[in-house]
């Protein structure tokens, strides 16, 4: 009887100990971020809590908001790490409690452009501006100048040379679609993509596409993030980057935590310092576009003097859906 007890016992104890190291708190962040953002975003999670499961769920835009609206308040996601905050407010007028109040944080360490609107349900995460990049090689070979304005794009020697990333699906795409409205107004951008659809390549679902096919040499032009244009030239000396006449046009990313959910003592503490302390660092490493008081990119070489378009609508779902819905490509 002592032999079984004994075994019992032991076994007992091996299933415990299995519990125990497989039975880590769960935290899951929702993110649209790109792959090398969120694993390096993964990996300072992973060395700060080792005690902590946690989990960085990546989607789409469009997929992810989609998610959230199914699921509600209700949804396992702890944490949204990055998302427009357009659609952010899209969530809030379907449910104004969807987040937690953050009114108790710091947010005189953003800028006043990166906290526009008028409340503390969500806190900035990132700024992303557009720039045109440009594969020279393509275009000599094909005989072609380098673009200076917004119109040159519409030259018919441009024909095939270009890829946008569709702004129903990506959030670098509208970005350049309501661009091109803040600056010129609705009517005069709607007839500009129009005139731009015979050149375009393709309308891609990613927007990180576009530049991807520059560095392949696909495309002689792409329409992309500001800070994917500057890495991707670090590597392929066939690449470029401009800002054409009309300058930059910008987006706003922000983050917040589900209402309630910061209740969880793990949860708290993985967006304390992601708050406080890991957020800056990452968009000086990687989108150094300013959201932070005094923020200074780390690579020297990134440009600070961003000539930008001031944009229209960023917290207004309304207006996004009412451009949305006249986009026919």
């Amino acid at each position: 009887m002592k032999k079984i007890f004994g075994f019992l016992f032991c076994a007992f104890l091996f299933v415990a100990t299995l519990c125990s190291c497989s039975g880590k708190k769960t935290i899951l962040i929702y993110a649209t971020s790109e792959e090398e953002r969120i694993a390096y975003i993964q990996e300072k999670l992973d060395e700060k809590f080792p005690e902590y499961n946690i989990v960085i769920q990546y989607s789409g835009t469009g997929a992810l908001v989609s998610k959230l609206q199914g699921e509600g308040p209700g949804t396992d996601c702890d944490i949204i790490f990055e998302l427009e905050a357009n659609n952010m407010e899209l969530l809030l007028d379907q449910n104004e409690n969807f987040f937690t109040d953050l009114s108790d944080y710091d947010f005189t360490k953003f800028t006043k452009a990166a906290t526009s609107y008028n409340h503390k349900l969500y806190a900035p995460s990132c700024m992303t501006y557009g720039a045109v990049v440009i594969n020279k090689k393509v275009l000599s070979a094909n005989g072609v100048a380098v673009p200076e304005t917004y119109d040159d794009l519409l030259k018919p020697e441009y024909k095939g040379l270009i890829a946008m990333p569709n702004p129903k699906a990506s959030g670098t795409g509208y970005l350049f679609y309501n661009g091109l409205v803040s600056k010129i107004g609705e009517e005069a951008a709607l007839e500009y993509f129009s005139k731009l659809n015979a050149n375009v390549k393709e309308y891609t679902s990613s927007g990180s596409a576009p530049i991807k096919m520059a560095d392949r040499g696909e495309i002689g032009i792409g329409l992309a993030m500001l800070w994917q244009a500057v890495e991707y030239k670090k590597n392929n000396a066939d690449l470029e980057y401009t800002f054409l006449d009309y300058g930059a046009p910008s987006n706003l990313y922000v983050m917040a935590i589900i209402n309630g959910h910061e209740k969880k003592p793990e949860v708290k503490e993985v967006w304390d310092y992601i708050y406080n302390d890991l957020n800056k660092p990452q968009v000086e490493k990687f989108i150094p576009d300013p959201i932070y008081v005094g923020q200074k990119p780390e690579d020297a070489a990134y440009p600070t003097d961003v000539p930008a378009i001031e944009m229209n609508g960023l917290f207004d779902p309304d207006y996004k859906q009412n451009l949305l819905d006249k986009w026919s490509y």
